[in-house]
């Protein structure tokens, strides 16, 4: 199916990047919802030659540890198709209490020459309530096996003042209450104007205690995780992971890196680069995180290949996640990896 890829990527990458993927959700979506597009999708990803490395973690088992990062699926529109696309799992996302359109187009764009992408997206979703809603019909039609968890990244309104943001971090939580298998509190995108100075200690504190008190109605304690900035210095990471290891069951390292619109936007404009421009910072971060705690993480950014894979999982990472690697390399990216790791 390389030849499919090779095909079709011309085409999608002459598209506006956001067209493109718009475009790419529809199209997973309409196959999806038959049995036969279902089995393309499996042979388009290369399913049936994944090597299935199960892995136990949270009292989850994981298909593998290769995972879509969020982002992706922002609405959780593709439920039904997430597990024949070649992951071990999947986190669908960022999700804020109320729904809200994002920043101004145009604001997703690919740097093929760097492998990158910069976005400046602004947790554009359809809010909490649709989401759930869609994440309650998955799991009552039975799209979603015991083997495939799926995560729910948690976001604030943009509009919700930085003091009242714990607020909006537990509604969302509230709302997916026995629904998500894991949930990732996300006050580290940059494309929210101040969200990352909810990355001090006792901001993180605030937001985690009131997503752990929603969780307490829950059938099930799901584990919760907490998604930092790559930027983020060594000292302050090691005095958030000081203040509040102790009440996360994890971590996902790392959000994109803040940085400039490239050229053709037109005027600079601040976002979020992902891609090979990542992989050195993300990398460096998880192995600070894996020095000074012995929870779960969850590597993201920069994996771009097989050898960077088994580098993050030989420094410590217990679960990788991919997003540009699967946008440059295509649909049979995830089993690749999770064969390289074999």
């Amino acid at each position: 199916m390389k030849s499919v890829w090779v095909f079709f990527r011309p085409i999608l990458f002459s598209l506006d990047a956001e067209k493109a993927h718009i475009a790419t959700v529809r199209a997973i979506h309409a196959l999806s919802s038959q049995s036969l597009g279902r089995a393309f999708l499996r042979q388009l990803s290369k399913q049936s030659r994944m090597q299935r490395q199960q892995v136990r973690l949270f009292d989850l088992t994981f298909r593998s540890r290769v995972g879509l990062a969020a982002g992706f699926d922002k609405n959780g529109e593709l439920l039904q198709a997430l597990p024949h696309l070649g992951f071990g799992f999947a986190e669908i996302g960022t999700v804020t209490p109320r729904p809200q359109l994002g920043n101004d187009k145009p604001r997703l764009f690919r740097i093929p020459e760097q492998q990158a992408i910069w976005n400046s997206m602004g947790f554009n979703n359809e809010g909490a309530e649709i989401v759930a809603r869609r994440l309650s019909q998955a799991r009552m039609a039975g799209w979603i096996p015991s083997d495939f968890p799926v995560g729910v990244n948690l976001g604030k309104n943009k509009d919700t003042p930085n003091e009242e943001a714990w607020r909006d971090y537990r509604a969302v939580a509230q709302r997916f209450a026995d629904l998500a298998d894991y949930l990732v509190i996300n006050v580290s995108s940059p494309n929210t104007p101040g969200l990352r100075s909810l990355q001090s200690p006792e901001a993180v504190r605030r937001i985690l205690e009131a997503v752990l008190d929603a969780r307490k109605a829950w059938g099930r304690q799901v584990p919760v995780l907490l998604k930092l900035a790559p930027e983020i210095s060594e000292t302050d990471l090691g005095e958030i992971i000081q203040t509040v290891d102790a009440l996360v069951d994890g971590w996902v390292l790392t959000n994109t890196r803040q940085a400039l619109s490239p050229p053709s936007v037109g005027h600079p404009r601040q976002g979020g680069l992902s891609g090979l421009p990542l992989r050195q910072i993300s990398g460096e971060r998880l192995i600070e995180v894996k020095r000074l705690t012995s929870k779960v993480v969850v590597s993201c950014g920069g994996i771009m290949d097989e050898l960077e894979a088994r580098h993050r999982i030989h420094s410590g990472a217990d679960l990788l996640q991919v997003y540009s690697g699967y946008v440059f390399e295509g649909p049979d990216f995830p089993v690749r990896l999770t064969r390289g790791m074999g």
